[in-house]
């Protein structure tokens, strides 16, 4: 009798859940499909993608990144190394990695010279990943 019972309530509920049909019409504004449609573009433009990199050096006098950059790329010629400013500090980093294991090795090998160095993640554009 029980059973009877749910089951014919499970049947009620299945048909009033599937009666629920209906059309949606979205009234949208043309000003902000055209933002959406804007947005869009500028996404399909950008290509950078997260990567992993060590950052090397932080300082506010950009004679000592330069000079810090030169060494670097004296000692590790098929890496990138490149710096970058950011209010009020220049920044040097150095490599470009998919995973922050694969920056590993590079940071264990510039801290000898440089023990504040570590690994961050950064935007980077696909083929300067090593």
């Amino acid at each position: 009798m029980k059973r009877g019972i749910l089951i014919a309530m499970f049947g009620l509920l299945v048909q009033l859940a599937t009666a629920q049909q209906g059309v949606i019409n979205i009234n949208q504004d043309v000003t902000l499909e055209a933002a959406i449609e804007k947005h869009k573009q500028i996404n399909r433009s950008n290509i950078n993608v997260e990567g992993w990199t060590v950052m090397v050096l932080s300082s506010t006098d950009r004679t000592k990144v330069t000079d810090a950059k030169a060494a670097l790329l004296r000692v590790l010629p098929n890496t990138i190394v490149d710096w970058e400013y950011a209010r009020p500090f220049f920044k040097l980093r150095a490599g470009a990695y998919e995973t922050k294991v694969e920056a590993a090795p590079l940071l264990e090998y510039i801290k000898v010279q440089y023990p504040g160095a570590y690994i961050a993640k950064i935007k980077v554009h696909p083929r300067e990943l090593l």
